[in-house]
């Protein structure tokens, strides 16, 4: 194997002791390897592999989920940038930042739950996505610094003019009940988050951020696989255990990146009428394919009895486009 990147890492383990080890990534006929070797004294290693295969991508996603977890753990690189914006302490984060991450230091549960009830009601009462109308921070932040008025909530990062307009006087009664043992305004947050603090966290978010993507480029793995084999969106739906909007959703994307997933849709649209289909190459053809509301608009919105069928409308809307995309001529 040819080494191609390697870096020495170090950790205190005392007042005199240094724990020692290297990332490495290799490659031999195509096939990349990456991992860690622990460092003794005595010139053993002690091999931990991150990947092995042929992916650049997934070996990217492995080594940086590998990295963080490691600078996690106090290791340091001899050689900086290993991470893009590592969080070093010189550069004094900002308030939004030490706010975010002193609020995650406590486990406020039990006040979180209505929080989440209130924010799952509300996206589908305004048929958006649950982190449009509050992301998990942002209530985490609530649950903690609790504030009593609308001016003290636009401290909260998250919440600026519209999203107080909309949304203030029912989250201030959501944790009007909860006990406030935090003081505002909130410049004191700034004192009170330590390097030590800050650098934990801040890796910590790197360790999840990393692992996402290794999770994201698994199921991708999974979906292209299944998409080979023939499966079904019922199939793959249950395979991967992921929502029937959200599934489609993958598969819109692996068509924008360039996969060919034509032969899935060419078999859930096999059902569909050819007048229906012709119908809405029509409409996107004058309308154009960028958006999805004035497909929908001309087609469905008149016969649509509720939100089930709506769902199911603008799932058929979405493999009807990747459909024209890949089959329409293209203009001479």
């Amino acid at each position: 194997m040819e080494i191609v990147f390697l870096n020495r890492f170090e950790r205190a383990a005392g007042p005199a002791d240094t724990e020692r080890g290297q990332v490495f990534i290799g490659e031999e006929q195509g096939l990349w390897t990456a991992g860690w070797h622990r460092l003794s004294e005595q010139g053993e290693t002690a091999e931990e592999p991150w990947y092995e295969g042929m992916s650049w991508e997934e070996l990217l996603a492995a080594f940086r989920f590998g990295i963080a977890r490691k600078m996690r753990e106090g290791y340091r690189p001899l050689l900086d940038g290993m991470l893009e914006d590592e969080p070093f302490w010189e550069r004094r984060p900002p308030l939004p930042t030490l706010l975010q991450c002193y609020a995650d230091q406590f486990d406020v549960e039990a006040a979180l739950a209505p929080l989440r009830s209130w924010r799952r009601a509300k996206s589908v009462e305004e048929k958006r996505s649950a982190y449009l109308v509050a992301t998990n921070r942002e209530l985490q932040m609530l649950a903690v610094f609790v504030p009593r008025t609308e001016e003290e909530l636009k401290q909260i990062p998250g919440f600026g003019k519209t999203k107080v307009e909309r949304y203030g006087k029912e989250l201030l009664q959501l944790v009007a009940g909860l006990p406030r043992e935090h003081e505002f305004p909130l410049d004191w947050v700034a004192s009170a988050v330590t390097a030590e603090t800050y650098s934990d966290w801040a890796f910590r978010q790197k360790e999840e951020k990393y692992g996402k993507q290794q999770s994201l480029l698994e199921e991708k793995k999974r979906l292209l696989s299944g998409i080979r084999q023939g499966r079904t969106l019922a199939e793959l739906e249950k395979e991967l255990s992921l929502n029937r909007r959200l599934l489609v959703e993958r598969v819109d994307r692996l068509d924008e990146e360039g996969y060919d997933v034509l032969p899935l849709i060419e078999r859930e649209l096999s059902a569909l009428p050819a007048e229906e289909i012709e119908e809405a190459e029509k409409a996107m053809g004058e309308l154009g394919d960028e958006y999805l509301k004035p497909l929908y608009q001309r087609l469905y919105a008149g016969a649509d009895k509720g939100s089930g069928e709506t769902e199911r409308s603008y799932e058929k809307l979405r493999l009807l486009r990747i459909r024209f995309r890949r089959t329409r001529k293209p203009a001479i």
